[in-house]
């Protein structure tokens, strides 16, 4: 995605990285840039993309207010909008030969302890290894030497990490998984003579690790799903609709799934091209297993509610997963308000820069022209401390948030009991997000 850019001669150099004039229009061409120092080119690409496809372009800074002569992070983080949380710039894996991933077999969330130092809690484990050494969900550890893999992009060499599980045992981290799978667990429960569906699954990724679960669910003639959202911070567009157009009541076929608007610049390019400046995309009739829809085969449960277990970090697809339904059938969240996030990026990377970005591009909205809040979806029920651990395991039918939607159908009410999970031990402060937050994929 080249663009012709005008460049210009030596101006003088501004001491903060941008300044903002909202009252001059950008222009919709090729602006001016000056060739100021050894990363004058990479960010003049990094500006002409952000002018071309940024959702908040009118926020930009003027082209000729900027500071040039910043690394490329620092130049793109001036260029954001006070309103965007979410766009960020990260090392070009094509140009550096090699990735960072700070998997290790299971996830956790970090705490600060006045005595102890940095603790980890597991929130789940993947990793049969781990398993098989003891490390079970709910677990405390003592950090050691718990340091990012560095991944050879070809060759996929990795280190390990070692720590402690709580004056124990100790424990050898699994190796990065790459291909691990994104559901979790799919289970089916018996409630009230009906069957209950239970996907707990982790990230919209690869469309095939769903087919294998949806597939059961045909099968079995479930009557209700329950979908564990709680650790999911997103994923792929194309994903969350081969999900929900799996799940979607008939009355939602051939109908709008989302629809998604864009920044004045981009709009105007789709009008020209298409005849609107709004891309939709629909839902598709389920083949059942007899044909190809999307490249996969959509098993069309037609349920008439879903229940959705969710977090404060459940975000992104996992959000537009409820949004996108909700026109077509009962969406009833429990646990906590999501994490608030109604927008998509694209990833935008050429070979010879080391640099991508990931741009907010988009906004999404459902058949109804409604999006996911900025603070996010309230849960219907609360079922707070919705992502943090306790003992029982994920699908265990004492576990807090799965007890209450087990509760919600089998007294065939919408209306659960609200349930306050086992809080954390004094003295321990939460530190950042969990580690399944890393890495998101907001590609559309």
């Amino acid at each position: 995605m080249k663009r012709n850019i005008l460049l210009i001669g030596l101006v003088l150099i501004i001491l903060n990285s941008c300044s903002s004039d909202s009252d001059t229009p950008l222009p919709d061409g090729p602006v001016e840039i000056p060739i100021i120092g050894v990363y004058a080119k990479e960010n003049q690409w990094i500006y002409e993309q952000m002018n071309h496809y940024y959702l908040w372009r009118e926020d930009l800074p003027d082209s000729l207010s900027c500071n040039y002569t910043t690394d490329p992070v620092t130049f793109y983080k001036a260029l954001l909008s006070p309103k965007d949380r979410f766009s960020y710039c990260s090392r070009n894996v094509n140009y550096t030969g090699s990735a960072e991933s700070t998997f290790y077999g299971f996830t956790y969330q970090k705490y600060k302890s006045a005595t102890d130092g940095d603790l980890l809690q597991v929130l789940y484990v993947t990793s049969g290894k781990l398993k098989r050494q003891g490390l079970h969900r709910g677990d405390w550890l003592r950090e050691l030497s718990l340091e990012k893999y560095k991944t050879s992009y070809e060759r996929g060499n990795v280190k390990r990490g070692i720590f402690h599980v709580c004056d124990t045992l100790s424990i050898e981290a699994a190796s990065w998984e790459e291909n691990r799978n994104t559901v979790y667990m799919d289970s089916i429960y018996s409630v009230n003579d009906a069957k209950v569906g239970y996907l707990c699954y982790l990230e919209f990724d690869n469309v095939k690790d769903l087919e294998k679960p949806l597939r059961k669910f045909y099968k079995s003639h479930i009557d209700e799903l329950i979908l564990d959202l709680r650790y999911n911070p997103g994923g792929y567009v194309r994903t969350c609709r081969y999900l929900c157009n799996s799940i979607v009541h008939e009355q939602g076929y051939n109908k709008i799934f989302q629809q998604c608007t864009y920044n004045d610049r981009v709009s105007k390019e789709y009008l020209k091209e298409n005849g609107s400046s709004i891309t939709k995309e629909y839902y598709g009739v389920p083949t059942n297993g007899n044909g190809q829809v999307m490249g996969s085969e959509i098993y069309g449960l037609s349920l008439k509610r879903l229940y959705v277990l969710t977090s404060q970090n459940t975000a992104s697809a996992s959000e537009a997963t409820i949004v996108c339904l909700r026109p077509f059938m009962d969406v009833i969240v429990i646990g906590e308000q999501t994490y608030g996030k109604g927008v998509g990026s694209w990833t935008i990377s050429e070979k010879q820069y080391k640099y991508m970005l990931h741009p907010i591009i988009m906004r999404y909205y459902n058949a109804s022209m409604e999006t996911t809040p900025d603070d996010g979806i309230p849960a219907n029920w609360e079922v707070e401390g919705g992502y943090e651990t306790i003992k029982q395991e994920l699908g265990d039918t004492n576990e807090p948030l799965l007890a209450t939607a087990l509760s919600c159908i089998k007294n065939e009410t919408l209306h659960p009991s609200i349930i306050t999970l086992q809080t954390r031990s004094t003295g321990l402060a939460l530190v950042g997000k969990p580690s399944f937050f890393n890495k998101i994929k907001v590609e559309y």
